[in-house]
């Protein structure tokens, strides 16, 4: 790569451009000389008198916007050597003068002949602004917004070509969920196909001469996953409101595909069929189980049950209010954000559930699920199917607030053994605000008729909170979006580059990807995936790499030179005539695939 080719840098005198000592040398027709020259006698780099005021700060290259350690990922990979670099970590005296700030730089390895590697390395255009170089280059790999807040892994360039680990994290486990496959040996009895279903997988172990079951299906001809609830031994005539759930379509409800009876179990079964989401977890697996009884001491635990019922604890009432004690003191009970957004989401789901004439019936920590901070509730309907002739829908509906108070309770004390309903309030009053003790009291007030909408007061200004979460969470997945979008790209890029270059043959023409225009193609694979320093080490730079395939995806009109292995020939071509070549030659692979 010819340095030539590149806008070089180079600072007035090796001082920075914001400097005042800078500004007057620049602008010295007019400005005093004199006392120019006579304030320059007075300074002195190697001491400073004890009437100036020295301090080192760090000095501002302008142009440079990416740092030299972002560029080469590994340490054995470097730039050409006849690329000048600039020092690291070059610093500025400033120094006060008879009421005057002068700046200058005492590192010598800073000179009028300084370059900046990062422009050769990614290109003099994308670093100097040029406008007009390709139709992708001013928005591709932008760096993330402000409002998303400072990379904490990959740092630099590469944080932007990367999917954080939190996102990479959660969706792999997702991907996990989904390809997990059964052990045949200890399921023999399972069928293979329930009417469109196969690839049944159990979703939890079933208990012996329990009633319903759940697994994972595959639909034979979508292909996609979908959850199934089992209920064994059926004999009942469902109710028609089953029909209503299948009509309800909500973000924190489960949705209710369909339903039919089967013999494939060897017994006349239900089946429900509802929407399936990897990685799920109960709130009762999540916040309200994984520890033994009593389990207070540990700050780290999962489970905290300030009312243990253990024969060896003291007297029931000294022993609630000394394990309430050490959980507000250990810090071990939820955070009340989490209980307000738990609280929230419920909500939302009994506001539009009750609107349908429907009751959920179903509110406990064992069927309601969490993956990240979405809340859903799970096998809506299953009341409906189990007892048909349950048609007091208003009951119903206020059994659900009632069971959405005893879950809020169960999240604030951390344990679902909240039977002694003043110690709990006294436990939620000594950590949590009053709003959400009188929410739980509300709740809990049997007597009083209720409705969704009375809480909509309660809640206040919290739903504002979590609905600033919500749209926090989609900026973050949209601005991975975005760089997922331009990498997919680029892959559709070097896949067409991949098919054409080096390919054997071609209607039975041996030397098609070494003639013609698609020798063009095969330097230009050399140049970006095989350069090499003046050592003849591999010249490693994605930076590089993701500047030229941006020009050949835009169809730039800047120059490239390719050489050729022997160094004998030199080509001169610009981004447009490569890819039109690329365009030309992937073509006609097509047309030879798709001939008989």
């Amino acid at each position: 790569m010819d340095p030539s080719m590149f806008l070089q840098y180079s600072p007035p005198n090796g001082l920075p451009q914001e400097s005042k000592l800078a500004t007057y040398m620049n602008h010295s027709t007019s400005t005093p000389t004199r006392s120019l020259n006579q304030a320059m006698g007075k300074l002195s780099l190697e001491s400073s008198p004890t009437s100036m005021k020295k301090v080192v700060i760090g000095e501002f290259v302008p142009i440079n916007y990416y740092p030299a350690n972002m560029l080469p990922e590994s340490p054995e990979s470097s730039p050409p050597a006849n690329l000048p670099t600039v020092a690291t970590n070059p610093q500025v005296h400033q120094e006060n003068v008879g009421g005057t700030t002068y700046f200058y730089s005492t590192n010598d390895s800073i000179n009028t002949s300084g370059a900046l590697s990062s422009s050769a390395s990614l290109g003099a255009e994308v670093c100097m602004g040029v406008a007009g170089v390709s139709a992708y280059a001013t928005q591709m790999y932008a760096t993330p917004p402000a409002i998303m807040g400072p990379s904490s892994s990959k740092q630099g360039l590469a944080a932007s070509f990367y999917m954080p680990e939190t996102i990479r994290s959660e969706i792999y486990q997702r991907n996990d969920d989904i390809y997990l496959q059964p052990d045949l040996r200890q399921y023999p009895d399972l069928p293979e196909n329930v009417e469109m279903y196969s690839d049944l997988v159990p979703l939890e172990s079933a208990a012996p001469h329990a009633m319903s079951t759940c697994f994972r299906a595959n639909h034979r001809q979508s292909g996609n996953s979908f959850a199934m609830r089992r209920i064994h031994s059926y004999a009942l005539v469902p109710s028609k409101r089953i029909d209503l759930w299948k009509q309800i379509d909500h973000p924190n409800i489960i949705r209710l595909h369909e339903y039919f009876t089967t013999n494939a179990f060897g017994d006349h079964s239900m089946i429900l069929v509802y929407d399936y989401h990897p990685a799920c977890a109960t709130l009762m697996s999540k916040y309200l189980s994984g520890a033994t009884s009593g389990t207070v001491s540990d700050s780290n635990s999962g489970y905290l049950d300030p009312f243990s019922s253990d024969p060896d604890a003291p007297r029931p009432y000294t022993h609630q209010k000394n394990a309430m004690l050490r959980a507000v003191a250990c810090g071990a009970l939820l955070p009340e954000a989490v209980v307000w957004s738990v609280i929230v989401q419920l909500t939302a789901a009994l506001r539009v559930i009750h609107g349908a004439g429907l009751a959920c019936r179903s509110l406990d920590p064992t069927k309601v699920v969490m993956n990240g901070c979405r809340v859903r509730i799970s096998w809506c309907g299953i009341a409906d199917i189990t007892h048909p002739n349950n048609n007091d829908m208003a009951q119903a509906q206020q059994d659900d607030l009632t069971a959405l108070g005893r879950l809020a309770l169960s999240l604030a004390c951390r344990t679902v053994h909240c039977d002694n309903l003043p110690a709990s309030m006294d436990l939620i009053s000594r950590t949590y605000s009053a709003d959400l003790k009188n929410l739980i009291l509300y709740l809990l007030s049997a007597p009083t008729r209720r409705s969704v909408a009375d809480l909509m007061p309660m809640i206040g200004a919290r739903f504002y909170t979590q609905v600033e979460a919500l749209e926090r969470r989609a900026d973050a997945f949209e601005d991975q979006l975005a760089v997922e979008i331009d990498n997919g790209r680029l892959l559709r890029l070097l896949i067409k580059l991949g098919i054409v270059n080096e390919r054997p043959e071609l209607n039975m023409d041996t030397s098609w990807s070494e003639t013609g225009d698609r020798y063009m193609l095969k330097l230009f694979r050399d140049y970006l995936f095989h350069s090499v320093t003046e050592d003849g080490r591999p010249w490693l730079d994605q930076a590089h790499l993701t500047h030229c395939l941006n020009q050949l995806d835009g169809g730039s009109n800047a120059k490239v030179e390719l050489m050729s292995r022997d160094e004998q020939s030199v080509l001169v071509v610009s981004y447009a005539e490569l890819k039109h070549c690329l365009e030309q030659a992937f073509d006609e692979v097509m047309a030879a695939a798709n001939t008989p």
